[in-house]
């Protein structure tokens, strides 16, 4: 059974608790493959890819022989050759509902269900379209930036667990959680995560690392740091 790393974001580097039980959770360290948020813009996924293998993985002795990136300048066919024979999995940040769509477009869920990926993992967008369910929300702000334009909506994840998951989420933004994250809490579990924050199952068996909330049924509740595996 794969293991599943849902990456908020690291300002610095990555926790030493959690590239502990990476290292673990990877007997084998062969293959890596990471893909894109933005398949037409190889620039911008290489951008991601540099922050999450030079200033996260690497520096936290989580180095693999062979490293790919999967956009447009892969061929479908390709790309999912690469998923299935890779030891891990790191769908990248980004544009989270560009990437959705390239996930589709690529049958991206076959070839991971079928490959050999002990662990997959997702940070920011890739993490939430790793989930059930996440939220396009026109309530969000991060730093100064506000989107405003259009409404918010719900899109369908890969489903690779069964609840929703929300990024970089401001536990004081009311409005985001009585417009949005209430209501389609009626339906799913939400968790909402702040930077620097780490869900892990493995097993079937959730672990929360930093500050992560569930929202449930419009009730919201900070859930207790596991302990280091």
């Amino acid at each position: 059974m794969k293991t599943h790393y849902y990456f908020d974001w690291f300002n610095d580097k990555l926790p030493k608790n959690i590239a502990t039980m990476l290292l673990a959770d990877l007997p084998t360290r062969k293959s890596i493959v990471f893909i894109g948020s933005n398949p037409a813009d190889h620039s911008f996924n290489y951008e991601q890819f540099n922050i999450a293998e030079s200033q996260w993985l690497i520096p936290a002795g989580v180095e693999f022989d062979e490293y790919a990136i999967i956009d447009y300048r892969t061929t479908k066919e390709d790309a999912q050759d690469v998923i299935k024979n890779a030891c891990a999995i790191f769908l990248l940040g980004g544009k989270a509902a560009v990437q959705r769509a390239f996930l589709d477009e690529y049958d991206i869920l076959t070839a991971i269900n079928d490959s050999n990926a002990s662990v997959i993992m997702g940070v920011s967008a890739g993490a939430m379209n790793m989930s059930a369910k996440w939220i396009s929300s026109k309530h969000i702000s991060i730093g100064s930036a506000r989107y405003t334009a259009g409404k918010s909506s719900v899109t369908d994840g890969l489903e690779l667990d069964n609840f929703a998951f929300e990024a970089h989420i401001d536990i004081n933004n009311s409005v985001l959680f009585e417009k949005d994250l209430f209501p389609l809490s009626q339906t799913i579990d939400i968790y909402a995560g702040c930077y620097e924050s780490v869900i892990r199952v493995k097993d079937g068996k959730k672990e929360f690392y930093g500050d992560v909330y569930l929202v449930s049924n419009s009730d919201i509740q900070k859930m207790e740091e596991s302990s280091a595996s």
